[in-house]
């Protein structure tokens, strides 16, 4: 028979046990881990992020173009109005357009930031038609 402290030690360890396999599900739960490492100088350790893309390799200058121009169609066509679905070749024809503008150095308006713009719906529209997000017939190309 266990005494009182005996009995005590013996429930802290097995809740430790409990709150261990329980932690170890939540961190695989909420942290996937990809089984690849990064060790930095100072001994800290993350998950490697190769095949995550690299936000921080963007350039600002044409994320602040591109955020111009999504504020613009908000204020002209209302906010996510472009998520409703818009077919594929019409991003292309305006991309196209938009460059060669910016090739001939028209400078009427931010044509940069609209073939960036043009570019990330075109990607993200394509995307949600494969998913099954938007109809097939949105991709026209």
């Amino acid at each position: 028979m266990l005494n009182s402290i005996d009995k005590l030690v013996h429930d802290i360890e097995q809740a430790n046990i409990k709150h261990n396999e329980k932690m170890t599900e939540v961190i695989n739960t909420v942290l996937p881990d990809s089984g690849a490492r990064s060790e930095f100088t100072t001994g800290a350790v993350r998950d490697a992020s190769e095949g995550k893309g690299n936000p921080s390799l963007i350039p600002v200058d044409a994320l602040r173009a591109v955020a111009r121009r999504f504020e613009d169609g908000a204020t002209k066509y209302g906010r996510d109005n472009w998520r409703q679905g818009i077919p594929l070749s019409r991003y292309v024809d305006s991309l196209y357009r938009h460059l060669w503008q910016l090739m001939e150095g028209d400078t009427t308006e931010d044509h940069a930031g609209a073939i960036i713009w043009n570019a990330m719906c075109l990607t993200q529209t394509k995307k949600w038609v494969e998913d099954g997000k938007l109809p097939d017939e949105l991709n026209d190309l």
